[in-house]
């Protein structure tokens, strides 16, 4: 059976594998069925042939009993290889069909058995062993018609002497068993080979699809380690971009200018704020200058946000002044609504500082 752990085995040995488990499963349980029937076929068969035939049937009965317990020991040793198992029921089988053949002529169960050996012999020995199969039958045909024919079965009971006397009738009775032969084995040879190719395909396509599947996984590891590393690396720029974002200059005597760059979002405005706390709460600062010159978009968040830093600076003592408002952010402002009134702004960080001087 297929082990995950151990290396996966090539599809045309793990459809080989299927196929030897098949015969051997198939091996044991016609074993098994032919020991069950077989003894009761032996029990009922010798005290029938005791009853009519008397101590001329020990012969039979010794042979069905030597015939019956090869049977069991071919389904007790399961040690031995399936090839001489098989082997061991086939010559059983053959020697059955023989047995019955010369003793019943084509009138018995003998030509039906060596149809059922032909079969068996394809599926454990191949073409080759059902076509070396099926010439043994027809020549122990060949040579029981021969014998009948001659006259010289004197040890085969009279009525069947009579059934068989011609060689027409042994022609056509070879015939017709050829028929059957060819009615049977031509579908099954058929299955058998469809079967087998099933087989190869099917363990194919389990082969390409854990092919395929251990390179998702190789894909999906490779993916997931790029990911980390991109997150590791996208967090190292976000604390260098916030380290750097929000520079501080001293410009004149406790008084601090902090141009502000690209696009002001909640996060960033938040950062913003404690930045520039922290700063001028360390250095005691009197005066912050931020210069929304480098703003891309000034919208209601943005100007908020400003609000609220410069409200925030002089809770804790420190003048802020804008500067740097385009006449564009101008005119957003005044079309927002937003009321800077309570904002000190100028044109630059030069005419704070000359207010200052004054």
């Amino acid at each position: 059976m297929f082990n995950p752990q151990s290396p996966p085995l090539p599809p045309t040995e793990h459809a080989s594998t299927m196929i030897a488990q098949w015969r051997l499963q198939l091996l044991n349980n016609l074993l098994l069925v032919l020991t069950i029937l077989s003894g009761v076929a032996l029990i009922l068969g010798s005290w029938s042939d005791y009853t009519t035939m008397g101590e001329r049937a020990i012969p039979f009965i010794t042979i069905y009993t030597i015939a019956y317990l090869c049977i069991v020991a071919a389904t007790i040793l399961r040690q031995l290889s399936v090839t001489i198992r098989a082997f061991i029921l086939l010559t059983i089988l053959s020697s059955i069909s023989t047995f019955l053949i010369i003793f019943f002529g084509l009138v018995g169960s003998g030509r039906v058995i060596w149809i059922g050996v032909i079969v068996l012999a394809i599926v454990y020995f191949g073409s080759w062993g059902g076509i070396i199969t099926l010439v043994l039958s027809l020549v122990t045909m060949i040579i029981t018609a021969t014998v009948y024919l001659s006259g010289n079965a004197t040890f085969v009971q009279a009525e069947n002497l009579a059934v068989q006397d011609t060689l027409a009738e042994w022609i056509g009775s070879i015939g017709l068993y050829l028929a059957a032969a060819a009615l049977v084995l031509t579908p099954f040879l058929y299955l058998l080979q469809r079967m087998e190719r099933l087989a190869h395909q099917t363990t194919a396509e389990a082969a390409r699809a854990r092919m395929q599947a251990q390179q998702v996984e190789t894909y999906a590891t490779q993916l997931e380690q790029q990911t980390t590393q991109l997150q590791a690396t996208e967090q190292m720029l976000r604390n260098l971009v916030q380290s750097l974002e929000t520079p501080t200059v001293e410009i004149a005597r406790d008084v601090l200018l902090a141009p502000i760059v690209g696009q002001i979002d909640s996060q960033r405005a938040e950062l913003l704020l404690k930045r520039l706390l922290d700063v001028v709460s360390a250095r005691r600062v009197r005066m912050v200058v931020i210069d929304v010159a480098g703003v891309s978009a000034f919208d209601t968040m943005a100007a908020q946000s400003l609000i609220q830093t410069v409200q925030a600076l002089r809770l804790i003592g420190c003048e802020a002044v804008i500067t740097g408002i385009s006449p564009t952010m101008a005119q957003t402002i005044t079309a927002l609504g937003i009321d800077m009134n309570t904002i000190t702004t100028a044109r630059s960080p030069q005419e704070v500082l000359v207010r200052t001087a004054v």
